[in-house]
C-alpha cells in the first residue's frame, strides 16, 4: 500500500490465518480453496511521486506500494484504485508461484476507488477459476472468508470477518463520495487492500479501508458499487457515477408550501442550491418544489414511493451517465417537468481533483488550490479567504466568479525576493488587470506581458507585486544556476 500525504486513511485488507498444506480439509475443500487462491493475486506497485505537493518540481522519489487483486476474467483483475494509482510498473503473482506478470492499468476510478489492471501473458489464467460476484448483501452478523496478501509478502492468507452493518461511508481515496460500504470485524494490516470477501462461493464485496478509531473494524466496497463499475466499463471506458447535482430540504412545511403556491397535500422536497456544470443547472432553479422523478412520487425525506423506498440520491447514482431523468416539479404555483441526460457534475472537481499543477518563473511558484495542495500544508499558514473558497465554492456561488483560486506557493531565496515572502500563500486577484479563471488563463496571461512590467495584484493586500522584464530575467538566471529549476514561460 503506498505512502501517500493525501490518503486521510489508511487502506489496508488483514489476513491472519494462513492457508496451506497444513489446513484441516478433506481432499474436495482443498482443491476449492486452491481455486480460490490462484484468483488472488499479490499486486506490486512501483510508482513516482514528487517529494512534496508544495514543491511539485522537485525530483521524483520511486515508492513501492502492495496490495491484493481478483482475477476477473481473462487477464483482468479487480483491485483499488488506491493500489495502482501513479504506477510506473505493475507486477502481479499468483499464490504459491515464482512467475511474474507485467501488468497494465486498464480502468481507474478514483470515485469508487476501484481499477482494473489488464495482464500481458496469455498464459496467466492457467489454473485459474473465476468467481462470480454476487448481486445481493450479505446478511447482517453473516461470517466472510477474507483473503489477502498482509505487508506484501508473498503468503496468501485467510480471516474470518463479521458483518456488523450495511450503511453509508466516505470513501477517503476521494475524500468526497459517500457510497454504500460493508462493515465487518476483522483483523487489518496494509498489503490486503483490494482483497476479495467471499460467501457461498461469491465474492460479496472488495476490501478498501479501515476504522481510524478502532483498527479491528474494516470496510468492504459493496457489490452494488463493484457490479455498476463493472458495466459502465463495457463499453471500453470509465464515465464515473452521476451526481444529484443539487442540495435540498424536506417540503413538509405547509408554510413553505404556501409560499411557493404548492398544495398543502403535496408531498416532496425544496431546492436549496443547484452545483454549477451539474445535469439539470439548466431546467432547474432554487425553491422548487420537486414531487415526482420519472415514474415514482416523492415524499418528504426525499424517498421514491415504490414496493422498496430508495432515496432520491441512490436512485440516481445507481444510473450511469447519459441515462435520461425527469423530474416533476411546482415553481411559482404552477406544475412543469424537465427530462435531461445526466452528466459528471465537473464543478466537483475541485474537491476531487489529485492533479498538482503549477507555474514557475522569476523565482515564483503559483498553482491553484486543490485537496492535495490542502492536505500537505498546515491550514494556518493558508489565506482566510482561500479557506473560505474552497470550502464554500458552489454553497455560495462562487464559480461566478472564477474556476479555483490561485496561490503564490512558493517563493525561492534570491537577493530580489526580500519583501516577496509576504505573499506567499496568499491569493491572486489580478495579472495586469486581468481576473485568470484558472492556472491555464494565469499562464497564458504571463506570457502575454512577460516582454514587459508585470504587476500582481493579491487579494487582501494593497500593494501590488511588481516584476520588470530586466528583474525576471535575472532572477530566472540565479535560480537556474541555484536550484537547477527552469522557468515554464514561452521566452523566446
Amino acid at each position: 500500500m503506498k505512502n501517500k500525504l493525501n490518503h486521510l486513511i489508511t487502506i489496508a485488507l488483514f489476513l491472519i490465518i494462513p492457508f496451506g498444506s497444513n489446513a484441516n480439509a478433506d481432499e474436495n475443500s482443498g482443491e476449492v480453496f486452491s481455486k480460490i487462491f490462484q484468483s488472488v493475486v499479490l499486486i506490486r506497485n512501483e510508482s513516482f511521486l514528487s517529494e512534496s505537493a508544495i514543491k511539485p518540481w522537485m525530483k521524483e522519489t520511486i515508492s513501492t506500494g502492495y496490495g491484493t487483486g481478483l482475477v476477473i476474467g481473462k487477464n483482468q483483475i479487480l483491485t483499488n484504485a488506491h493500489v495502482v494509482m501513479d504506477s510506473k510498473f505493475l507486477i502481479v503473482q499468483h499464490y504459491n508461484k515464482k512467475k511474474k506478470y507485467r501488468a497494465t492499468i486498464k480502468h481507474l476510478a478514483i470515485d469508487c476507488d476501484l481499477a482494473i489492471i489488464e495482464v500481458e501473458d496469455d498464459d496467466f489464467n492457467d489454473s485459474v477459476n473465476v468467481f462470480p460476484i454476487s448481486d445481493k448483501f450479505p446478511n447482517m452478523g453473516s461470517e466472510l472468508l477474507i483473503l489477502g496478501y498482509p505487508n506484501g509478502t508473498e503468503n496468501l492468507t485467510v480471516e474470518k470477518g463479521n458483518v456488523l452493518s450495511i450503511e453509508k461511508g466516505r470513501y477517503s481515496l476521494s475524500g468526497l463520495d459517500y457510497r454504500n460500504v460493508i462493515k465487518v470485524k476483522s483483523s487489518i494490516v496494509p498489503g490486503n487492500s483490494g482483497g476479495p470477501a467471499i460467501k457461498d462461493g461469491k465474492v460479496v464485496g472488495l476490501v478498501f479501508q479501515i476504522s481510524q478509531s478502532d483498527r479491528n473494524i474494516a470496510y468492504l466496497i459493496p457489490t452494488d458499487i463493484i457490479n455498476h463499475f463493472l458495466t459502465d466499463i463495457k463499453d471500453g471506458k470509465y464515465d464515473g457515477f452521476p451526481n444529484l447535482g443539487f442540495t435540498y430540504q424536506s417540503g413538509e412545511h405547509n408554510s413553505l408550501k404556501e409560499y411557493l403556491g404548492v398544495p398543502d397535500k403535496e408531498k416532496g422536497i425544496i431546492l436549496n442550491s443547484i452545483y454549477p456544470q451539474s445535469s439539470f443547472f439548466d431546467y432547474l432553479k432554487e425553491r422548487d418544489f420537486i414531487y415526482k422523478v420519472d415514474d415514482f412520487y416523492i415524499n418528504n425525506e426525499s424517498e421514491l414511493i415504490a414496493d422498496q423506498n430508495i432515496s432520491l440520491i441512490d436512485y440516481i447514482e445507481n444510473k450511469f451517465i447519459g441515462d435520461e431523468v425527469t423530474f416533476y416539479f411546482f415553481r411559482q404555483g404552477k406544475k412543469y417537468k424537465a427530462t435531461s441526460k445526466l452528466k459528471l457534475t465537473q464543478s466537483l472537481n475541485l474537491y476531487r481533483d489529485e492533479n498538482v499543477n503549477y507555474f514557475i518563473d522569476s523565482g515564483l511558484v503559483f498553482q491553484p488550490v486543490s485537496k492535495v495542495f490542502f492536505s500537505n500544508i498546515e491550514p494556518t499558514m493558508i489565506d482566510s479567504s482561500a479557506k473560505y473558497h474552497f470550502s464554500y465554492f458552489i454553497q455560495d456561488k462562487l464559480y461566478r466568479f472564477s474556476d479555483r483560486d490561485l496561490i503564490l506557493s512558493y517563493v525561492f531565496d534570491d537577493p530580489e525576493h526580500f519583501r516577496i515572502q509576504n505573499y506567499k500563500f496568499k491569493v491572486v486577484e489580478t495579472i495586469n488587470g486581468y481576473s485568470p479563471k484558472d492556472i491555464t488563463n494565469f499562464i497564458n496571461l504571463w506570457n502575454q506581458f512577460r516582454n514587459q512590467p508585470i504587476q500582481i495584484k493579491f487579494r487582501g493586500v494593497d500593494l501590488p507585486l511588481t516584476i520588470t522584464p530586466e528583474n525576471r530575467k535575472k532572477i530566472n538566471t540565479r535560480v537556474r544556476k541555484r536550484y537547477g529549476v527552469k522557468n515554464d514561460a514561452q521566452d523566446e
